[in-house]
């Protein structure tokens, strides 16, 4: 999945109202296709992490706690471990929009 212009406009718009750099620093890694693993995130993040992962989440590995995650997109595998899990998954831009500031977010990249 491409990351459409319009998308990365609304993260840059959301980015500057804010001054959060976090936003700007996931537009620039969104050029690359970055991917990670739901098993790399389990030990890498503990229960309640929010977590931006600008590429695909994929399905191999065991996660047991839950995090909060937005990326461009996720295998349907991930998407079903995170939530059995107790965690939350949604596209990067509804990160953004729900978290404006960026605050208390992890960049993660594969």
């Amino acid at each position: 999945m491409t990351f459409n212009d319009y998308r990365i406009e609304s993260i840059k718009r959301i980015a500057r109202k804010n001054h959060a750099k976090i936003w700007t620093n996931i537009v620039q890694k969104l050029e690359h296709n970055h991917e990670i693993n739901v098993g790399t995130l389990s030990k890498v993040t503990k229960t309640g992490d929010v977590i931006a992962v600008p590429g695909k989440v994929l399905g191999a590995g065991i996660i047991e706690h839950s995090i909060t995650i937005g990326a461009v997109s996720f295998s349907e595998s991930a998407k079903e471990k995170i939530k059995n899990a107790g965690g939350t998954t949604m596209l990067i831009e509804k990160l953004v929009e729900t978290n404006p500031e960026g605050k208390g977010v992890k960049i993660f990249v594969g």
